[in-house]
C-alpha cells in the first residue's frame, strides 16, 4: 500500500470528479491519477488498498485504462503508466480520435450527401451541415499533420503558445484588473 500525501489525495479524488464529465468512470481516473502520480508499477492489490477499492473495481478500471492504452500490463503482473503528461495526452488524444472524429467524419459526410441530393432540405441547412463538416475536416487535417511532429516538437508548440498567451493576458489586461489580481 502506498502512503498518500494530502496533495496526492486531493489530485487523485480531482481526477476522480473530473472523469465523467469526460464520459470516464470515476475509479478508472483515480487509478489513473495514482499510477501517473506513483510512477512505478503497482498489483491490482496494492492499486486496491491504496484507494479503499475493491479488486474487481481495480480489474474493470485497469481493463478500461488498458483500452485506452494508458496503463500497461507488466511481465510481474503488476501496471503501470506513464509518468508522462505528454504521452497520457497523447493516449488520450488518440483514443478520442479513434472513438469520436472518424466517426464524425463519416456521419457528416453522410448527412451532406444525403442533403445535397435529397432535394427537400433548405438550403440554408445544406450550408450549416457544410460549415460543420468543414470545420470537421479541418480540425482532422490539423491533427494529422500534428501527429507527423514529435511529442518533444508538440510540447514545445504548446509550451511556446502558452507563454505567448500568458504574455498577451499581460498586456491586454487593464492596470486596474492587474491590480485585483
Amino acid at each position: 500500500m502506498m502512503n498518500l500525501s494530502p496533495s496526492m489525495y486531493r489530485l487523485i479524488q480531482y481526477f476522480g470528479e473530473l472523469g465523467p464529465r469526460w464520459g470516464l468512470k470515476s475509479d478508472t481516473c483515480r487509478i489513473h491519477a495514482l499510477l501517473y502520480l506513483a510512477g512505478i508499477s503497482m498489483s491490482t492489490q496494492e492499486i486496491a488498498s491504496t484507494l479503499n477499492l475493491s479488486e474487481t473495481q481495480v480489474s474493470e478500471a485497469l481493463a478500461d485504462l488498458n483500452q485506452w492504452n494508458m496503463v500497461r500490463k507488466q511481465a510481474n503482473e503488476t501496471w503501470d503508466g506513464s509518468g508522462e503528461p505528454w504521452d497520457v495526452l497523447f493516449a488520450a488524444l488518440e483514443e478520442r480520435r479513434r472513438r469520436e472524429m472518424q466517426p464524425a467524419l463519416e456521419t457528416l459526410r453522410l448527412c451532406h450527401h444525403e442533403a445535397v441530393q435529397d432535394g427537400t432540405t433548405p438550403p440554408a441547412v445544406r450550408t450549416r451541415i457544410n460549415q460543420l463538416l468543414a470545420l470537421v475536416e479541418d480540425l482532422a487535417a490539423i491533427d494529422l499533420q500534428s501527429r507527423r511532429l514529435s511529442s518533444n516538437a508538440v510540447s514545445r508548440l504548446v509550451s511556446f503558445g502558452g507563454f505567448a498567451a500568458r504574455l498577451l493576458n499581460r498586456a491586454f489586461t487593464s492596470p486596474t484588473n492587474r491590480k485585483q489580481k
